[in-house]
């Protein structure tokens, strides 16, 4: 709160030092060489695309769960998305499909961790294919100790209110790659200053970025109490690959069986759930859900229960009852 008022008081509202300060932390929270802070997520999608010099015709794989914006800019741009399919158990993409595209010649390849989950980003460096990350909902967590966004050419994320590092509203754009740096540096130039983050968004995000280590132990502190909650029950949460350090974006709840009986009975105790997946890639591309059968059976029966640093001990203890006695 003092940042964001001094940052009123200060009357630098718009792009300036402050977002300047943010980008530097960033770069060196996630080791990587620069990046740029936009207002909107959509734009960061578009730069990453321009930047790799994908076009009209471009294929890249990605994720059916990855966010329904990159359907919007590929659409605008005729980029050709390919659907690799995720595992059941990880919410994360299926290897034989990665390589069946990869054989057929696609351009690019997405990596969109949800829910916090990591990746063997060892299996995705060896691949002969540029790589994107998205770490909007795996900010922070970590692959054999390299923070998660630091192993690709190209590194994104959001910042809209519902994510583990937020500003209110904002995307950004980072490589580690010195050509990739210069492209964006090139691209900045040519922009307006209304397309860039606001002093006072970034102001906000700052001291998040300052206590995201000690935040992200409050959430792991708390996933470890649902999850033993939830080992009393039918249901899972997600599997964690073998090096990967997940980070608590939330708690998802991998139900046996459809979310109807068990949403109707957590709402019932004054706990408002969501729905894990929304507007994913794959409902926006229209596309039939037959197409990716794991991914569409995930979206039907995956809820999200409240999990933030500032939950308070007396709401954990209710909602990891809650949990403890699902249908």
């Amino acid at each position: 709160m003092d940042s964001v008022l001094s940052c009123l008081i200060s009357d630098e509202l718009g792009p300036g030092p402050i977002a300047q300060d943010l980008t530097s932390e960033l770069s060196n929270y996630l080791n990587l060489e620069n990046g740029v802070l936009l207002r909107d997520y959509y734009r960061a999608v578009s730069l990453v695309l321009e930047v790799l010099e994908l076009k009209s015709g471009s294929r890249i794989i990605l994720s059916p769960l990855s966010p329904g914006v990159y359907i919007d800019v590929f659409r605008e741009k005729g980029i050709i998305p390919l659907f690799a399919d995720v595992d059941s158990h990880t919410a994360l993409m299926n290897r034989a499909n990665i390589e069946k595209y990869i054989e057929q010649g696609a351009d690019a390849l997405l990596l969109f961790c949800p829910l916090g989950s990591v990746e063997d980003m060892n299996y995705y460096q060896s691949l002969n294919i540029p790589l994107i990350e998205d770490i909007s909902e795996n900010f922070g967590a970590a692959f054999n100790g390299a923070k998660c966004g630091s192993f690709s050419k190209l590194t994104l994320f959001s910042m809209e209110p519902d994510k583990v590092l937020t500003c209110g509203g904002g995307a950004a754009v980072f490589s580690g790659d010195s050509y990739l740096s210069q492209q964006i540096e090139a691209l900045k130039s040519s922009y307006g200053n209304e397309i860039f983050l606001p002093d006072i968004n970034a102001a906000l995000a700052i001291v998040q970025l300052k206590n995201i280590e000690e935040n992200l132990q409050k959430r792991e502190r708390i996933a470890e109490i649902y999850q033993s909650s939830l080992n009393k029950t039918d249901h899972k949460t997600l599997s964690i690959v073998d090096g990967g350090e997940n980070v608590y974006f939330s708690f998802p709840l991998m139900l046996k069986s459809g979310m109807k009986e068990a949403k109707s009975y957590i709402m019932k105790k004054n706990i408002e759930p969501r729905r894990a997946f929304l507007r994913t890639a794959l409902e926006i591309s229209g596309n039939d859900s037959a197409l990716c059968p794991v991914a569409s059976g995930l979206i039907l029966r995956t809820l999200l229960m409240p999990l933030y640093p500032s939950l308070g001990k007396k709401n954990v203890e209710m909602i990891s009852k809650v949990i403890s006695t699902l249908p």
